[in-house]
This record gives C-alpha cells, structure tokens and sequence, in this order.
C-alpha cells in the first residue's frame, strides 16, 4: 500500500466499542508481523472518519514499522496538529508521547536528516526513562 491515503470529510461510521475493537486488531496484526493488515485497518479506520490520536498514532506505526519513514513523519505531523506533545511548564509524558519523539528521531535520521534527528533525539532522551525530565 502505497501512496497518500486521502480522508473522507465526513463523521466518523463507527461506534467507540467498533474503534477500540479495531485498534485492538491492528496492535494484534503488528505484533504477528501482519504489518499490511495493520495497516489496511489503521487506513480504513481513518477513511471512515475516525482522526483520533489513537488512530493516527496507529497509522503513524504501521508505516514506521513497514519502514515507510517519510509516510511516518507526515502522520507524526497530523497527530501533532490534532494532539500535540509539547506542554508549557513541567509535565510528565505519556509512554504514546514518548513513543511518538522516538518515531520522529528515528524516521528523521533514516530519510538521512542528522541534525533535526539529533534535536529529536535530544527531546527524546530529555525526559529519561521516568519521562520526567532531567537536568542536564
């Protein structure tokens, strides 16, 4: 599956119990290495409709892991505009935000982008392991 996949503006067709039980096929799917079935249902979930942050970050692993990285990047960005990371104040990151700074390092260096992929990665590793952020 290649190529942009084009929303449909429209409310979503599913029910939260269909959503939930879909993203739970996709995390199943990926984990058993059926990365295209995960990736068909992350892509038929958001062309229903469906623009959540769990969708989007669904859609924005099927295509990390499918080694697809400017695909990743460009649903990082969506998923960005819809429910962004960065908090002012202190905060401590959700595991999905972590998740989502280490999928945009990553991405980054893999399409050979060193310096954005250093900053990235700095943002990454900022937070620690407790995802709070330490001194430097």
């Amino acid at each position: 599956m290649s190529g942009a996949v084009t929303r449909l503006p429209r409310a979503s067709a599913v029910s939260r119990k269909e959503r939930d039980f879909l993203l739970l096929n996709i995390y199943v799917f990926a984990r058993h290495g059926y990365i295209d079935h995960a990736r068909a249902f992350a892509d038929a979930l958001y062309l229903m409709g469906e623009t959540t942050a769990d969708v989007l970050l669904a859609r924005a692993v099927t295509r990390f892991l499918a080694n697809d990285w400017a695909a990743a990047l460009a649903v990082l960005e969506e998923l960005d505009r819809a429910d962004p990371i960065e908090r002012f104040g202190s905060y401590q990151p959700s595991p999905k935000q972590r998740m989502r700074r280490y999928l945009k390092a990553r991405s980054l260096y893999e399409l050979g982008m060193g310096e954005n992929a250093s900053d990235a990665l700095e943002a990454y590793l900022r937070h620690g392991v407790s995802g709070v952020e330490e001194p430097e």
